[in-house]
């Protein structure tokens, strides 16, 4: 599928065109849940939709005290600096999770933990291109690993540095 995403103000934060289109498999957990059910909703190669996907059913609300503190020794990632996105590990599950710096006092750098949207209302336009039966090995670990990727450059990752 092809798709726009936008926030409440009109800023982009993520796309796929017709020449490079979104592929997912539903029920793998590769988009937002609010996006898959839209989605689902939607029946034939041409059908467009305009919706909106709030913040319970994208990334949830964003909470202040959702941040940590790290010695700036401990993150092998060079050019730590405010605004700065790095992948951290978490400590319950050891999933990567994108971190902003929100600020560097001393030898110490304090993490805004919360997905870079979350507590945001989005708004997608989605052409559906294809629709096709999936077969039982449609997208490998790699592939689902690669697009996840990808959705992070989208939302403003760096270079996808891994932090652990």
């Amino acid at each position: 599928l092809a798709y726009t995403g936008t926030l409440e103000d009109g800023t982009v934060f993520g796309f796929a065109t017709k020449e490079e289109p979104m592929k997912f498999q539903t029920g793998m957990d590769m988009a937002i849940d609010g996006f898959e059910n839209a989605v689902l909703e939607m029946n034939e190669a041409g059908e467009k939709k305009t919706f909106v996907v709030d913040e319970y059913e994208a990334y949830g609300e964003y909470l202040e005290s959702h941040t940590a503190k790290i010695p700036i020794e401990q993150i092998p990632v060079d050019n730590i600096a405010v605004g700065k996105r790095i992948w951290l590990s978490s400590s319950e599950d050891g999933a990567p999770m994108p971190a902003t710096v929100l600020e560097i006092e001393g030898s110490v750098a304090l993490f805004d933990l919360n997905h870079p949207l979350a507590g945001k209302n989005l708004t997608f336009e989605v052409e559906l291109l294809e629709v096709e039966e999936a077969p039982e090995d449609f997208v490998s670990a790699v592939e689902k690993a690669k697009h996840m990727k990808e959705q992070a450059k989208l939302l403003g990752g760096d270079s996808g540095e891994d932090f652990r």
